[in-house]
């Protein structure tokens, strides 16, 4: 009898989470106006605490766990401003969840939340660029990014803007 391969742990997470079905978040690259007279759609990002967030979120067994990104904002302090970060794995998980158009994300930033030790996260270019220009380290924001995969390390988070 012969055996078939198993298919890939992506592939699996990808027909569980049944691409759900439900619209995908929009990946705007362009910087969000100050506070107007029209929503912002930064609202509908769901409020997190990181301390509880990153332990939640690690997988122990060195898996990772995909699902259809969410919107998250959160209080952290700017430990690493924006360097150089391969992006194959994440370019790889967002347009296998059907995100279009895809973000561009080739650098990484460094975030102190008050944890047992800082957290690495993606950062789409143009939110790089501004964070080069108007922040410096131990400034303090409120950051927005998507929650895409969970990994060893905790949640993979892009960062796509920051606030006050």
């Amino acid at each position: 009898m012969s055996q078939r391969p198993l298919p890939s742990t992506l592939t699996i997470l990808a027909l569980a989470c049944g691409l759900l079905a439900a619209p995908l978040p929009a990946w705007n690259a362009e910087p969000i106006p100050a506070a107007s007279s029209k929503s912002d759609p930064r609202d509908s990002y769901r409020s997190v605490q990181l301390q509880e967030l990153v332990p939640a979120s690690r997988m122990t067994d060195g898996r990772r766990a995909i699902f259809a990104p969410t919107g998250v904002r959160f209080q952290a302090r700017l430990a690493q401003g924006p360097s150089p970060q391969k992006a194959e794995y994440l370019q790889q998980v967002m347009s296998m969840m059907g995100i279009s158009p895809l973000p561009k994300v080739s650098q990484r930033i460094v975030l102190d939340y008050g944890g047992d030790k800082p957290l690495a996260a993606y950062v789409e270019e143009s939110a790089a660029g501004r964070i080069s220009q108007e922040l410096k380290v131990g400034d303090s924001r409120t950051f927005y990014a998507y929650h895409v995969y969970n990994n060893r390390q905790g949640p993979a988070l892009v960062i796509t803007s920051f606030g006050n």
